[in-house]
């Protein structure tokens, strides 16, 4: 049975157990512990059983019949989903080598060997349209020259 409708019926019971005894269930842990469901289901039947409720032993003989049947695929635990993330992550990818392009990172002079002030990288592409143009001249600014933004300082 799939676990959404067992939290469904654990949701239910759990509504219907609040508003007429005030016991406060957890309805994750009802839908995936038998245990804690049959505790849950005998104590309904015996409050509807003090108290007149008639749809408490109803709603205690669905979740005892829907924890009754197993789930379609057993729960793995977290920690071993998160233990097998990490091995997975750990090996080292297989990739395949590397294409060559027309031009290599190493070719390309970096900003460090043309512009000492910056640390950027300058773009290797062309013009719009892949028009090789010389690249652009690039002003100097002072570095003892103020700076403002908007008119802060």
């Amino acid at each position: 049975m799939p676990s959404n409708e067992k939290i469904a019926v654990a949701a239910h019971l759990h509504v219907l157990l609040r508003r007429k005894t005030g016991r406060v269930t957890d309805t994750e842990w009802m839908a995936g512990n038998p245990e804690y469901a049959a505790a849950i289901a005998r104590f309904a039947r015996e409050k509807a059983a003090e108290e007149g409720h008639v749809d408490l032993a109803v709603w205690a003989d669905r979740l005892e019949e829907i924890m009754a049947v197993p789930e379609t695929q057993p729960r793995v635990p977290l920690v071993k989903m998160v233990a097998d993330a990490v091995k997975e992550r750990a090996m080292p990818a297989v990739t395949p080598a590397p294409t060559t392009d027309r031009q290599s990172a190493r070719s390309v002079d970096t900003e460090e060997e043309v512009y000492p002030e910056s640390g950027f990288i300058e773009s290797t592409f062309g013009t719009f349209f892949g028009e090789d143009e010389s690249p652009r001249e690039r002003k100097y600014r002072d570095p003892d020259a103020p700076r403002y933004v908007k008119g802060l300082r």
